[in-house]
């Protein structure tokens, strides 16, 4: 503040014009000490009135517990008390998730550009820095590396782009705070923007021989900044950024060739009352065959295996948000379920015990028994490919048995035989693995939102029928549980071809191919 400047200004008066003279000038007659001494008192007490109202403001109760860098770092501002900034902004934010400070949610939004419901508390600190920095400042975080690629990073991304960014050097799953998993990354900026170009480096080591400084030098690439896609940052070496843009410029983006239809597995909010084992399943269908009707076979993602054929070993009851109504009516609770125990006995004995709990749970349908509301729940009874949403490579399979999947799985509408060769193939694979981050083990989320990225190539005919041949053998074989790993191969060379890569792009992807360049470019 500027009193906080002016009460330095004149301590540091006191101190160069007074000292200690009036102890140690043998010279000075007693008048002109006395004078001396009555100016030093006065500014004396210009000096103590001015510490009063400055503790006075820090003791008042909006300060309790907080730290006003203005009082403590009067430097950032200038001889009249106006704001000029820090000239280093270095921190580790807080990683505190969206979740904890919903209360303050609407303070954020009015007053960061960066804002998203979604975002955790760090990418609000990072837009801080650069408020409180003078132009040309500098700037090194310590952060998370999801908001290169989460959706909350979509205005973050631009955000930093119109700062001088200098680097970000990924550490990925390292364990760089042993006390937590957290994929940190450091970001090095200046606020002197634009960007045109930044180096980055994936770090894979925590042990530096010659320091962390030298280990970048050694490891970094240049990333020119017209090449990141809005939609997410991949931070790859030029040769990798070319093989990734020539993949997505083949075909079309998967969540427009479904026309969006790539969903979540349902929730029910309450397992132990909804999902019920084979035998559980047999019996209240025995006692009661209509039962049969609401009761569908579930897969979990560990269920979910590379172009096998599952046997469920769960099942769910499945009342639909809105289904009691629309057989019964508008009734009350009482009334609806009056009537369901007679239409599906067995099934309501079993729901019964777990009413009370099922009442408090928040995704619930109008009625407790029902699961909430969901758009798409007659899609899981299509033909369709499925995919378990953590793993280490794409794990899909091509389901024709009706099957339902929990939240740990997803569905893709509008597939077939083909798309799923498409899928499980190695280029697509190393494609998505460059499009999100790796969490720990080397496993990759599958989720709708990079789901919905891959390019899926436009294939003649023919393209269509090899393919669709090599994956009905794969399946066949799976069955008999007989080793695929031949044909697994020819659909990845096929995908190499069909995505239009040389053969040097091909070893940008797959150093260890086994194909020669004569064999591969000789292929019709």
């Amino acid at each position: 503040t500027r009193e906080k400047k002016q009460l330095q200004k004149l301590e540091g008066e006191m101190y160069y014009k007074y000292g200690t003279a009036l102890d140690l000038d043998l010279e000075l007659t007693k008048a002109q000490k006395a004078k001396t001494k009555k100016a030093q008192d006065k500014l004396q007490g210009r000096i103590d009135k001015l510490r009063n109202e400055i503790e006075e403001v820090m003791n008042n109760a909006i300060y309790d517990n907080a730290f006003e860098w203005r009082f403590e770092f009067p430097e950032v501002l200038d001889e009249e008390g106006k704001y000029l900034g820090f000239d280093v902004v270095i921190g580790n934010p807080p990683y505190i998730r969206q979740e904890e400070f919903s209360p303050i949610k609407h303070l954020l939004k009015d007053n960061y550009s960066v804002y998203k419901g979604t975002a955790d508390m760090y990418v609000y600190f990072v837009e801080r820095a650069f408020m409180i920095m003078r132009d040309r400042g500098h700037f090194v975080y310590i952060i998370p590396n999801k908001w290169m690629r989460a959706g909350y990073g979509d205005l973050l991304r631009p955000y930093l782009l119109d700062q001088k960014l200098i680097g970000i050097y990924d550490f990925g799953d390292l364990p760089v705070f042993e006390e937590a998993t957290t994929y940190p990354c450091i970001i090095e900026a200046s606020k002197s923007g634009p960007t045109t170009s930044f180096d980055a480096a994936e770090v894979e080591t925590l042990e530096y021989g010659d320091g962390l400084e030298n280990y970048l030098k050694e490891v970094s690439y240049e990333i020119n900044s017209t090449q990141l896609q809005p939609s997410g940052w991949t931070l790859t070496r030029p040769e990798v950024q070319a093989v990734l843009d020539k993949i997505r410029s083949q075909g079309v983006p998967l969540g427009e060739y479904v026309d969006g239809k790539i969903y979540r597995g349902v929730l029910t909010g309450y397992n132990k009352a909804f999902v019920i084992d084979e035998a559980t399943k047999d019996r209240l269908i025995a006692e009661d065959s209509r039962s049969a009707e609401i009761i569908k076979p579930l897969l979990a993602g560990k269920d979910i295996k590379r172009y096998q054929t599952p046997v469920a070993s769960k099942w769910v009851i499945l009342f639909k948000n809105g289904q009691t109504k629309s057989q019964y009516g508008d009734l009350t609770e009482t009334q609806a379920w009056a009537r369901l125990q007679q239409d599906y006995p067995s099934v309501t004995e079993w729901l019964q015990p777990f009413a009370d709990d099922a009442r408090k749970r928040s995704d619930q349908g109008d009625y407790w028994w029902e699961l909430r509301a969901c758009a798409y729940y007659d899609d899981f009874e299509q033909e369709k490919i499925m995919l378990p949403d953590i793993s280490i490579r794409c794990e899909a399979i091509y389901d024709q048995s009706k099957y339902y999947a929990v939240n740990t799985a997803y569905i893709i509408l509008g597939t077939g035989l083909v798309e799923l060769g498409l899928l499980n193939s190695n280029l697509l694979l190393y494609f998505y693995s460059n499009l999100t981050s790796t969490i720990r083990g080397g496993y990759l989320r599958f989720i709708r939102q990079y789901l919905a990225q891959i390019p899926i190539v436009d294939m003649s005919d023919s393209e269509k029928t090899r393919t669709k041949s090599l994956v009905t053998q794969i399946i066949d074989l799976k069955q008999a549980d007989q080793p695929t790993q031949h044909l697994e191969y020819e659909i990845d060379v096929l995908v190499y071809r069909l995505y239009g890569l040389t053969y040097d792009e091909v070893l940008v992807v797959d150093a260890g191919f086994a194909m020669t360049r004569e064999d591969y470019e000789g292929m019709e």
